[in-house]
């Protein structure tokens, strides 16, 4: 029995380091993300109503087709990956980094969304079919 606890512990560090790894040039965005995500100020939540009504205003002005709306997004997520880690650096420095964020990077690492998700569809798959339809459902809505 501990052999096993041990090994799902060195899974799960090997899991958080591989991840930190390739997160390396996002982690003062990530770090940003969770502190608004979190609402860490008083204007964090105004801010985020203010962008998620604006792109769904710019979807609804645009009235992209579909192929249209996904290639956009994907192009929007290739840009993002390759401009982010060299204008975090520029903007944030490399220097700043202290041992609080770190800690706090590896924690955002080590509890994950992903997880989360895969254990709702081991323990309650089910609960994780609805879950899956209504996003799907939403996010078509949110296309028409």
């Amino acid at each position: 029995m501990v052999e096993g606890d041990n090994h799902s512990t060195n899974l799960l560090a090997a899991e958080t380091a591989s991840l930190e790894e390739q997160l390396q040039g996002w982690g003062e965005v990530v770090l940003m993300a969770d502190k608004v995500l979190r609402w860490e100020t008083a204007w964090f939540p105004p801010a985020i109503m203010g962008v998620v009504s604006s792109v769904f205003l710019m979807i609804y002005y645009l009235d992209p087709s579909v192929l249209s709306g996904v290639s956009c997004f994907v192009m929007f997520l290739c840009l993002a990956d390759y401009l982010v880690p060299i204008l975090a650096l520029r903007i944030f420095g490399s220097n700043k980094w202290t041992t609080e964020q770190q800690q706090r990077f590896h924690e955002i690492c080590t509890v994950g969304w992903w997880k989360r998700l895969v254990t709702l569809k081991e323990e309650k798959p089910k609960m994780y079919f609805m879950t899956r339809i209504q996003s799907h459902y939403w996010v078509c809505i949110q296309w028409k």
